[in-house]
């Protein structure tokens, strides 16, 4: 277990540069969260540019707090810069984030700020994303800090104030318009006295900041990634669109199932659907039944039956998402599916192709067994173990010319993945994200080997790739072989 004092700082310390960029989502924040600090910059000689992303509108006139703005950055010695967002409305798309590179790129400062994303208001936490996202695309080599606003959070930074305590009280007499909205001075101060809880008798007032780019220590790759969660997606390419495609024939009830779990989904992003209705029955009244639920959902009937792979194929060809889940009709996406992938990606956008578990039932809903094998390559060549609905990837694939194969009658998907796997690495996570029904025509389906003979079928698969392999394919393939061997026989 960690010492406290690796969780909060001991002993104050001044913050460091001699020119200071700050954003602060409304006029009065910059004092709230950092006016004592600020005072201190201005004594030591400090360049301070406030930057306000909004005009606080919606708790007063914009030119009123924008003049009261100005007459604290006049006491500052400071330049204000007015964003002019809509009040409650600050975004973090493009513009506003060139908007803020060229803020950095034009003041070059030596310390920039912005508010804790674990601020309540979203304006705050959408600052936070912005600025972040902003000065890594720049580049900037400065120190980051996150000031506190509303609330306590994650810092490791610790500013004595009591010297300048009472001027940052009349610092923040200057936003008049806001002093009876709330007891902003009450909450301040308070929030101050509990920051001098480590630092001693002696400190009567104090602010607390966090450093990002400090030491590299796993404790603050934590401590960030807990701070970060509380800005709840707002970058939009955080949140890219995922187009779910479902091939159904003949069985609406379990289309409305597979399209009901695709509704549930908790992710927040825009989920576009595309159903490919293979020859069979009219299924017109159940897409038409989910009018408003999807960011798209479109339907394509083919009048005469192409089989499993073409359908796969033109669903891709109609998908507008970044990313592609296929789900067969007669399966089912828990409502952490996309939310589990899109947590992964954040962390690693070097991610193409993911997979998750899934849970195998049978046709009374009876658990099986659970697909949930780490990513062997090896294995893969050897034999398909990622249901197809597993599998959520990047539609750069399909760009590229990537298809199914559609002179294969089964294991199709397993044929795509094995191509997808000479491109990039797949990554996974053992959590359970789906349900595989033992229900349909799948050759994995134990009913249907009184039907077809799977072995044959796999066997195409094998012998089409066996012509293509490497030698590095080719070793991993017999590599996991072994191993399989080697593991069934100390358990024999």
């Amino acid at each position: 277990m960690h010492h406290e004092q690796v969780l909060i700082p001991f002993q104050s310390t001044d913050l460091p540069g001699s020119s200071w960029l700050i954003f602060a989502p409304h006029p009065d924040d910059e004092v709230i969260g950092m006016g004592g600090a600020l005072l201190k910059a201005r004594a030591s000689g400090c360049k301070i540019t406030l930057v306000f992303m909004t005009s606080g509108e919606q708790a007063g006139g914009s030119s009123v707090r924008e003049a009261e703005a100005s007459s604290v950055a006049h006491a500052l010695g400071a330049e204000a810069v007015f964003m002019r967002f809509p009040d409650r409305k600050v975004r973090a798309d493009e513009v506003a984030q060139q908007k803020v590179r060229d803020l950095i790129k034009a003041h070059s400062p030596d310390t920039i700020f912005f508010p804790s994303p674990q601020e309540f208001h979203p304006d705050h936490r959408v600052t936070a994303a912005l600025v972040w996202a902003a000065q890594k695309s720049e580049g900037y080599k400065g120190s980051l800090f996150h000031y506190e606003i509303s609330r306590q959070s994650e810092v490791n930074h610790l500013v004595d104030i009591s010297s300048v305590a009472e001027r940052k009280r009349e610092l923040l007499n200057h936003y008049v318009s806001q002093l009876s909205q709330n007891n902003y001075a009450g909450i301040m101060d308070a929030l101050n006295t509990a920051r001098t809880y480590t630092l001693g008798p002696d400190v009567t007032r104090a602010e607390g900041f966090f450093l990002y780019n400090s030491n590299n220590t796993e404790l603050l790759k934590m401590l960030r990634e807990r701070a970060f969660l509380g800005m709840n997606d707002p970058l939009p390419g955080d949140s890219p669109t995922i187009s779910v495609l479902i091939r159904t024939k003949d069985r609406p009830e379990l289309l409305m199932r597979s399209l009901r779990s695709v509704a549930k989904q908790n992710y927040t992003g825009q989920i576009d659907v595309v159903v490919v209705n293979d020859g069979g029955t009219p299924v017109d009244d159940i897409i038409d039944s989910f009018p408003d639920t999807f960011h798209r959902i479109i339907k394509v009937d083919v009048s005469r039956s192409r089989g499993r792979s073409a359908s796969a194929n033109l669903a891709m060809s109609l998908a507008e998402g970044q990313f592609l889940n296929f789900l067969d009709d007669d399966d089912e996406l828990l409502p952490n599916h996309l939310s589990v992938f899109i947590a992964q990606w954040r962390r690693n956008r070097d991610i193409e192709v993911f997979y998750s578990g899934v849970r195998l039932v049978d046709g009374q809903g009876k658990h099986l067994k659970t697909f949930q094998e780490d990513y062997d390559r090896g294995r893969l060549l050897y034999l398909n173990f990622i249901p197809i609905h597993a599998v959520t990837f990047h539609r750069k694939f399909v760009i590229e010319g990537f298809r199914f194969d559609e002179s294969l009658e089964y294991f199709e998907d397993w044929d795509f993945w094995i191509q997808l796997s000479r491109q990039t690495k797949f990554f996974s996570s053992g959590e359970i994200t789906a349900v595989y029904h033992m229900i349909g025509d799948s050759a994995a389906s134990e009913h249907m080997k009184s039907q077809i003979d799977p072995v044959y079928h796999m066997n195409a698969v094998r012998q089409k790739w066996m012509l293509k392999s490497t030698p590095n394919e080719w070793n991993a393939s017999l590599n996991w072989v072994r191993k399989e061997a080697q593991s069934s026989k100390r358990n024999s």
